[in-house]
């Protein structure tokens, strides 16, 4: 089974003139942007490295463990390929931003990749910070996060000055912020955007994905989800997604390394898998039945148990994990009796649609259920 990283080895000596710009070379600068590089990628927007030379000056084992997401050593392997590459030679790459702000539930990453014909701005996903996690339940509940606000920002500040061919992507949070970013920077930036990916990305609440703003940028967009998604499930969205194939099974179906590959395009699925059906169901009611107060509740309720760690990071929360379990519990028993009650609604709440997402039919091979835009 092929992924990004053979794709490479196939199609990287072809160049955009001969075979033009795809979605599976979107995901690859999506997935690029989780690359720690802060010390090499210039902020600077009148500045640019070629990927040549971020391959050259970036040593993985500087990198400290807490640092590295799950796709880090594919990650490597893909700069490594990029830079062999004939089609990406000629990419520079500029305005790296790199943010984490706990105190104000942000963490913010976006790169921009330079062509001859268009210029492609990556934002990063949800990496390992808890600051990260929330920010992305908090989509669920507020108009605008401080990523998404930052989105807008970086787009306003760093294109309002030019006239080239905009293209935006992202992997899973980096994809809701190329969306938010198209939908809500100034006009004249918004008229020259071609194409918005999002590649298992959430969605948004109700009141952006009915926003004029929004609706206008959908036919720009597209969405594809392996066939087991849960974060690609998430929330409202206009745009039906594409099926793509996937070697891995369950949540790991998010990993986008494990996204299958035939030549220039992805290998595409007609449906779901059972589990994503039944994710699909589970999630959509579930989420539906809670109010904007509910799911704030049930957020600051999960991440103060969290943060009681005392930890940043999932990693660092795994690696002393009988510390980490023994201020979880203690900070269970001292949640407020609000934060107790929004916690037991909503797992409550998820236990019955999960249930009456098996009793409609989860697992029955006869009628597959075929993913509309109503239930994204």
């Amino acid at each position: 089974m092929a992924n990004i990283l053979d794709y490479l080895d196939w199609r990287g000596d072809i160049p955009f003139s001969v075979s033009s710009f795809n979605e599976v070379d979107a995901l690859i600068l999506a997935e690029l942007s989780y690359l720690p590089a802060e010390e090499i990628l210039p902020a600077d927007i009148s500045k640019t490295v070629t990927i040549s030379e971020l391959c050259e000056r970036f040593v993985p084992d500087i990198i400290p463990i807490e640092d590295r997401i799950v796709s880090f050593d594919d990650d490597v392997k893909l700069l490594h390929k990029l830079a062999e590459s004939h089609r990406f030679d000629g990419m520079r790459l500029m305005g790296y931003v790199n943010r984490i702000d706990p105190d104000e539930d942000l963490q913010f990453a976006a790169m921009t990749c330079i062509f001859d014909n268009f210029t492609y701005v990556a934002f990063r996903g949800t990496d390992s910070t808890l600051a990260g996690w929330k920010e992305d339940m908090n989509i669920s509940f507020m108009k605008e996060t401080a990523s998404q606000s930052m989105a807008v920002r970086y787009v306003d500040e760093n294109f309002a000055d030019t006239d080239t061919v905009l293209v935006f992507g992202g992997h899973s949070k980096g994809g809701n912020l190329s969306a938010y970013a198209a939908a809500f920077c100034k006009e004249e930036i918004r008229q020259r955007v071609r194409a918005i990916f999002a590649f298992d990305s959430p969605g948004f609440n109700e009141e952006v994905a009915a926003s004029h703003e929004y609706l206008a940028i959908t036919e720009k967009m597209i969405s594809i989800i392996p066939q087991s998604s849960l974060v690609g499930q998430l929330l409202s969205g206009s745009s039906e997604p594409r099926i793509v194939k996937s070697s891995a099974g369950g949540i790991m179906q998010h990993f986008a390394y494990s996204w299958q590959v035939r030549r220039s395009c992805f290998d595409y699925a007609e449906e779901l898998s059972k589990l994503g059906v039944f994710v699909n169901k589970t999630m959509t009611g579930w989420i539906s039945s809670l109010d904007e107060h509910d799911r704030q509740s049930f957020v600051d309720a999960v991440f103060t148990v969290l943060e009681s760690a005392q930890s940043e990071t999932f990693n660092e929360l795994g690696s002393n994990k009988r510390k980490s379990f023994a201020s979880i519990i203690k900070a269970l028993t001292k949640l407020s009796p609000e934060q107790q009650s929004a916690a037991k609604k909503a797992l409550s709440q998820l236990a019955t649609y999960g249930k009456k997402a098996l009793l409609s039919g989860f697992g029955d091979d006869k009628e597959p259920l075929r993913l509309t835009s109503s239930s994204k």
